[in-house]
Order: structure tokens, then sequence, then C-alpha cells
């Protein structure tokens, strides 16, 4: 189409003629009139290329060695910085910051780990092999992640039947 434009405009034809052409042939596939009027007269003004003017590519991403490797300094220095804390202090947004740290980095929040730690705290002479868990069988509790990471702190959970009517009230 771009080439007929341009022999049109080579043949001295006026921009409302050759739209109208075009609009019989195409119908309303046709650029607006405006636009149509701007391709003609970058013709008419001596453009003999038919192709595309070349566009700004695409930024570079900011996502490299060099942001993961910060990102990896930050939760090193600090295991709970928060991910919009990161993101504020590498001028991330909080789903880059957040797909650094799950997806590249592998890391994971393990909040049973500080489970552990606080019943240290509060029962030091009692080790976390004799503690012993509880839970109402939720989905997430039963979660395959959730009963490995149990397993290997020493977590015992105590069997829990689903619908009981001695522990339901």
């Amino acid at each position: 189409m771009r080439f007929y434009i341009f022999m049109r405009c080579k043949l001295g034809e006026s921009a409302k003629l050759i739209h109208e052409t075009l609009q019989t042939v195409y119908g309303n596939r046709v650029c607006s009139y405006k636009t149509f009027c701007r391709s003609v007269n970058e013709f008419k003004e001596g453009k003999e290329s038919l192709s595309d003017c070349p566009r700004p590519k695409r930024p570079k991403s900011i996502v490299n060695e060099q942001t993961f490797a910060s990102i990896k300094k930050d939760i090193v220095e600090d295991p709970h910085i928060s991910v919009r804390e990161l993101s504020d202090t590498n001028g991330l947004s909080y789903g880059t910051v957040h797909t650094i740290i799950t997806k590249h980095l592998r890391k994971k929040k393990n909040v049973l780990s500080q489970v552990k730690s606080a019943i240290n705290e509060q029962r030091p002479k009692v080790t976390t092999s004799r503690t012993l868990l509880l839970h109402d069988n939720a989905g997430p509790y039963k979660a395959r992640a959730t009963t490995q990471s149990l397993r290997e702190l020493g977590i015992q959970v105590l069997p829990h039947p689903a619908s009981s009517p001695y522990l339901a009230p």
C-alpha cells in the first residue's frame, strides 16, 4: 500500500483522491485522513524510503547480575528487610524485586524457622524435637513444603481428625 501511495504522489495526485481510492478498496481499514496526509507530505517532501523510520528500541533490562548482587547483599545485611524496602532502595518495582528474590535468587520466606527460634527462646531447656504442633488441617498447613519444613525442624504434628465432635465446639 505504501508503494501505491508513493507512486500516486510521484504522479502528482492529491492526498484526498488517493485516500478516497484506498477507502473504496479497503474500506475502514485505511488510516484516518489526517494520518494519511502526514505520509503523503513526507513523500512530497522527498522521502524515498518505503520502510518505517527506526524507532527507539526497548530500554535495556535493569535486571542483571549487578541488580541480583545488590539485592542479595541487602538481604544478607538485613534478613528481615521487606520487599517494599528493597524496591525503594534499589529503584525497582515491587514486582521486579519479588521476581528476583523468588525466581533468580530462589529465596522464600521461612516463617517456621522464626517460630522455632521463638520456641527456643521461650523454652531454652526443651529442644524442638519435643515440640508438638496442633493445627486445623487447613491447606497451607498440609502443603508439602510446610510438612517438609516441620520435619526438618524436628517439630511433630499431632494428628487431628478433620471433623471431630470432641474438638470442635
